[in-house]
């Protein structure tokens, strides 16, 4: 991660963002305090996979609290089920409107 000072920043905007695209850039002021620019579209793949990472986490923790029961092949072929409907659903609703 490159780092620069916002003074530095401030005067070089149009460098910095075009390195941003290739990695981040951590701008620091002289109070200390830190930001990063990023790239948009690595942020949003980020958040993705944070968004993902939260759920695996919350998985586990069902799992560790009992909250999760053994999985039955009927019990999962009905889950399977309602998942493709509700897809199927809302692709539908989409083509008519």
């Amino acid at each position: 991660m490159e780092r620069t000072s916002a003074d530095d920043f401030r005067s070089n905007l149009k460098e910095w963002m075009e390195s941003a695209r290739s990695e981040p850039i951590k701008i620091t002021r002289k109070t200390g305090e830190a930001f990063v620019l990023i790239n948009a579209e690595e942020f949003e793949r980020i958040q993705i996979e944070l968004a993902s990472l939260r759920g695996v986490a919350q998985g586990l923790s069902d799992v560790i609290s009992g909250k999760v029961k053994k999985s039955q092949s009927k019990s999962t072929d009905s889950a399977i089920q309602k998942a493709k409907d509700r897809v199927l659903s809302k692709k539908n609703k989409k083509a008519v409107s």
